[in-house]
């Protein structure tokens, strides 16, 4: 077993693997799941190929099944380090120098938990002003443009880094105006497009509307192995703005921006 975890050790010297700012991943009980927002691409590795990045990549999500106690081998050693090259080569994962301290990529919140869903447990009438037709329009033009001509990856960035350059906190706010513009945003998007099937446009509008008024919650994109599908929707704390517990529980937090 020493000398096992020597013949580990070295190769981590030799072999340091990091995950790239633009790699998310999420684990679910069928092994993990990529999302790369360079290529606006999802990846799936399954079970065994999850276990030898949770023991060779430091950052990488571990495994929320039960694993096997088997010791690491020479031939397991060998496997990590042939998977992790094939993933540099895919732009999944960062050779990074020994010193540096690797990206951790920190498990989302559970969507199974407790959940407050905007326009349904908490209804708040808001008044719509001219203003918020106005930011709405600003809000629903900059996304259907920025998704049919700019890369995801900008689009990202752009969210994050508004976000970043705000003052926003929960604690800070009263909720009920939070629910007041929530509910104005949803009595104004039927007249612009229909939120059925459109779960990354629709998120995206109210991101983008309420960052007018300083209000900057979670974009978060979800998915789901068994079947596949992916889910985009709005939180802030344990509120959900565009959607409710039913139609979220099933997925599994990726990015959250």
């Amino acid at each position: 077993m020493l000398a096992t975890e020597v013949k580990r050790n070295a190769l981590c010297q030799s072999a340091h693997f990091g995950i790239p700012a633009h790699i998310h991943v999420c684990v679910t009980a069928a092994g993990s799941v990529i999302l790369d927002v360079r290529r606006d691409k999802y990846l799936g590795l399954g079970r065994e190929e999850t276990e030898l990045l949770a023991d060779a990549v430091p950052g990488w999500p571990a495994p929320v099944w039960q694993r096997s106690l088997c010791s690491a081998t020479s031939a397991s050693i060998k496997a990590e380090n042939a998977l992790c090259e094939s993933l540099v080569a895919d732009g999944v994962l960062e050779r990074i120098a020994a010193c540096k301290d690797a990206r951790a990529v920190l498990a989302l919140k559970d969507m199974r938990g407790e959940w407050i869903s905007i326009g349904d447990e908490l209804e708040v009438r808001g008044r719509v002003t001219l203003r918020h037709v106005v930011n709405f329009l600003s809000a629903y033009l900059w996304v259907r443009f920025s998704l049919a001509r700019r890369p995801f990856s900008s689009v990202v960035q752009e969210v994050t880094a508004r976000k970043m350059r705000a003052v926003s906190d929960i604690c800070g706010f009263d909720i009920n105006r939070l629910a007041a513009q929530v509910d104005v945003f949803r009595r104004l998007r039927p007249f612009v497009f229909a939120a059925e099937g459109r779960c990354l446009l629709h998120a995206l509008t109210l991101i983008r509307f309420l960052s007018h008024y300083q209000l900057h919650p979670e974009w978060v994109v979800g998915v789901a192995t068994q079947p596949w599908g992916a889910h985009s929707w709005v939180q802030w704390g344990n509120y959900l703005l565009d959607s409710n517990p039913e139609k979220v529980c099933g997925y599994t937090p990726i990015m959250m921006v």
